[in-house]
């Protein structure tokens, strides 16, 4: 094309070398302006899409990060958690409010720890009653296990000073008093009890939406009576985990008990004689209900002040306690 170029303008005899070197200089200066604006456009297009395919790739990496980070603290992370405290006229607001709520609205209840002093109170004041209560607590007969817990008391405000005798000998009949006042449960529905030689290093409390794991041994609860605790949803890992170890604990365990609605003081007498390997008498269990009335006392005014408080914000405690 160059060659056919220069042989078209060979046939022109009316130019002259300068004018045609002029004609070629004015092409050039063209051919740079339209270089220079095409290239400056091309530049504007090719970055506009390059920053549009990375901008595409961040959103997609934006987005599976987030769908991973949302799996990853659903399945791990506590959707709350609660300080480590001391009982007075608090035992901690906002724990007791969530577990309040979730146990209005479950059928089950599930509960592990060394001691369910609580427990018999918190199912007590329920509106809404559950269909199933599992309830795996520290063996009375397990010595060293109950040795073992009474250590870790030693250093709660009301426990210091006493000796190791004597806080064993405390939480012994403290776990006595606390099957007691399960089967006094056993009116709102079955209950059945897993002993076994708990360490004492958590608790939790289960209900149809969440778990509530408690840790004896956390930064937060040295030397704490209620220790620092974290609420987990149904699909979490520590939610799915506890459950299938529950259901397996009762499946596999021989030293499981079940109290009836229609069992009567000479059924939990007769178990606890077998369980404490000495006679039970009727003034025996009257004692001890006693000393849970006692014990929780306190306990139980304040989930009073808890179900006055969150009620009239709540239509599920109104229908718990109509039915």
């Amino acid at each position: 094309m160059l060659l056919v170029g220069v042989l078209l303008t060979y046939q022109d005899g009316q130019l002259h070398r300068n004018s045609v070197f002029s004609s070629i200089g004015l092409d050039l200066i063209a051919a740079v302006i339209f270089a220079v604006i095409f290239a400056v456009l091309s530049n504007r297009i090719q970055d506009r899409g390059i920053e549009d395919s990375f901008e595409e790739g961040l959103d997609g990496l934006e987005r599976r990060l987030t769908a991973t980070l949302a799996s990853h603290n659903q399945a791990f992370l506590p959707s709350a958690t609660y300080p480590a405290l001391d009982p007075g006229a608090n035992f901690g607001d906002a724990y007791n409010q969530d577990l309040t709520a979730s146990l209005e609205r479950s059928s089950t209840f599930a509960f592990q720890g060394p001691s369910a002093r609580f427990v018999a109170a918190r199912l007590m004041k329920l509106r809404h009653y559950p269909q199933q209560i599992k309830v795996v607590m520290l063996d009375p007969s397990n010595r060293r296990a109950v040795a073992r817990r009474a250590a870790d008391r030693a250093h709660w405000p009301n426990s210091q000073g006493k000796p190791p005798s004597v806080l064993e000998k405390e939480l012994r009949e403290e776990l006595i008093v606390n099957i007691t006042s399960l089967f006094d449960c056993r009116q709102i529905c079955p209950v059945e009890l897993l002993y076994h030689g708990d360490t004492a290093v958590y608790r939790y409390a289960m209900c149809d939406d969440a778990v509530y794991l408690s840790w004896y041994h956390g930064p937060q609860s040295a030397g704490r009576e209620m220790p620092e605790s974290y609420r987990f949803g149904v699909n979490s890992f520590w939610y799915q985990a506890f459950r299938l170890d529950l259901l397996r604990k009762f499946e596999v365990s021989d030293r499981v008990v079940r109290f009836e609605p229609t069992d009567d003081d000479q059924v939990l007498s007769a178990h606890l004689a077998k369980l404490l390997d000495q006679p039970v008498a009727p003034r025996d269990l009257q004692r001890w209900r006693a000393m849970h009335a006692k014990q929780t006392a306190v306990f139980s005014t304040y989930l009073d002040g808890v179900y006055s408080h969150t009620r009239p914000n709540s239509r599920r405690f109104r229908v718990g306690q109509d039915a």
